[in-house]
């Protein structure tokens, strides 16, 4: 139930990690003490008007609502430090909720594809929101590049550094700025582009602590862990953990050789590629061909879950691992090339020691999540989100064909609190995207059989 967790999501454990590294990088600066300059410690965190935003307003190609989200991240920043995030929303909360409580300012580029109630929260935790039409990663305009442009912006370009410094630090009486008498600006301002899909301080997180937790709670005995993929950093490091555990333990003989390693299952939505690489190898899904391809993608239901690409996370449990050499380890805490990694990967080693992270993948329709999610609030009182209705609906599928008395675990990681308005709206699911809603087809004997709609024979 990770949904649980202060930022609602499992997130809240990549964005930590992420702000964490990249304050002991040096990226970020230190959190902002209580003993610091009152001043700057008891700034409120807020949003910047619209004629705020006239008056000070002189980056004349910069468009306006990124020169708003911007002004509002250097106006809640305490430390000097901006948070930079592409996300389709979940891990921008978790970010926003752990810049309010370290003192940095926030900015997020995210997709129209997602429900207004992540777009609002943002805001409501003083975050700088950009929003964008989704498309192709290929595209300038995706989320992404928009999250890396506005970091140069800041941190390369130095666009900036005098705003912030004639009208926020210095009439904020910032110390920091006492006996600067040079003409230019001090360059006050660190920026970080968290770049969640790419860092590896997302998978880190959860191959230190969420698999540890999985793997404690069950005694060493998970049979399979099934989940989709946003980033890939929670379905890798939480199946690296599980797997190395069961090498670990074969090699030591505490395990029979006959015992199969625990099976780490991706569960993939429409119009992702994913579903692909892991089955055929290839990242490509039906929507990317030519006739289908859209300048701006809307392929799935679901929300934050599924990628037209590979990504660093992800591409670590496509990898063939030699599980006695401790290679996932080695890898994620070094800082050395690919090159070596694949040098490491492909050590000779028993073929019994050596096996991909991820060994199979599901592909779940939009419809079955919508069942899903409403089985699970009629019969369990659980309300989840899309990608958390697709992770368990994998995972039933699954259980269905694996032994009596098999532990099946998956992740319930975003609450049906924030897809009001799309994933749990009868308008939208059934007038928008043509699906059945649970509950309309009143004299249909099937339609709250959960199992027959996932497909599964009794």
């Amino acid at each position: 139930m990770e949904c649980l967790n202060p930022g609602g999501t499992g997130k809240d454990r990549a964005a930590r990690s992420m702000i964490l590294c990249a304050e002991e990088k040096g990226e970020l600066p230190p959190p902002y003490k209580a003993s610091m300059n009152a001043n700057t410690a008891d700034r409120k965190r807020t949003n910047i008007s619209d004629a705020q935003n006239k008056a000070v307003r002189d980056h004349s190609n910069i468009p306006d609502d990124i020169h708003a989200a911007i002004v509002t991240a250097l106006k809640n920043t305490k430390t000097h430090g901006i948070l930079i995030e592409g996300t389709s929303g979940s891990t921008g909360i978790s970010l926003a909720s752990l810049a309010c409580t370290r003192g940095h300012g926030i900015i997020v580029a995210m997709p129209d594809d997602q429900s207004n109630q992540k777009k609002e929260f943002l805001e409501k935790l003083g975050c700088g929101v950009v929003v964008v039409k989704n498309c192709s990663i290929s595209n300038p305009g995706h989320y992404v590049n928009v999250a890396r442009r506005i970091w140069e912006w800041l941190n390369v370009e130095r666009r900036y550094d005098e705003y912030y410094w004639e009208s926020v630090a210095k009439p904020a009486g910032d110390e920091i700025l006492n006996g600067h008498n040079n003409s230019s600006p001090p360059r006050l301002i660190r920026a970080a582009f968290m770049n969640q899909f790419e860092n590896l301080a997302n998978v880190t997180s959860h191959y230190t602590s969420t698999g540890p937790e999985i793997y404690s709670q069950l005694d060493g005995k998970v049979d399979a862990f099934i989940m989709s993929a946003g980033t890939g950093g929670t379905l890798v490091g939480v199946g690296a953990y599980l797997k190395e555990r069961f090498f670990e333990n074969l090699q030591q003989k505490h395990r029979m050789l006959s015992q199969s390693p625990p099976q780490i299952i991706l569960v993939d939505p429409p119009g992702s590629s994913l579903f692909n690489k892991i089955k055929f190898g290839v990242a490509y899904a039906s929507q990317q061909s030519e006739r289908k391809l859209r300048r701006h993608r809307y392929d799935t239901l679901a929300e934050g879950i599924g990628l037209d690409r590979v990504t660093a996370n992800f591409g670590l449990g496509c990898e063939m691992i030699s599980w006695e050499k401790k290679a996932f380890a080695k890898r994620i805490n070094e800082t050395s090339s690919d090159q070596n990694y694949e040098q490491l990967s492909n050590n000779s080693a028993s073929s019994t020691l050596q096996s991909k992270i991820i060994d199979d993948a599901l592909s779940i329709s939009d419809q079955q999540a919508v069942h899903m999610a409403h089985h699970l609030l009629r019969h369990e009182g659980l309300f989840v989100g899309s990608s958390s209705a697709m992770n368990v609906a994998g995972a039933i599928i699954v259980a269905s064909q694996m032994p009596e008395g098999s532990n099946i675990v998956t992740v319930v990681c975003d609450g049906g609190q924030r897809h009001t308005s799309r994933f749990w709206n009868r308008d939208f699911v059934v007038n928008e995207w043509g699906l059945k809603w649970p509950g309309d087809n009143v004299t249909d004997p099937l339609e709250h059989d959960i199992l027959h709609q996932l497909g599964i024979k009794v």
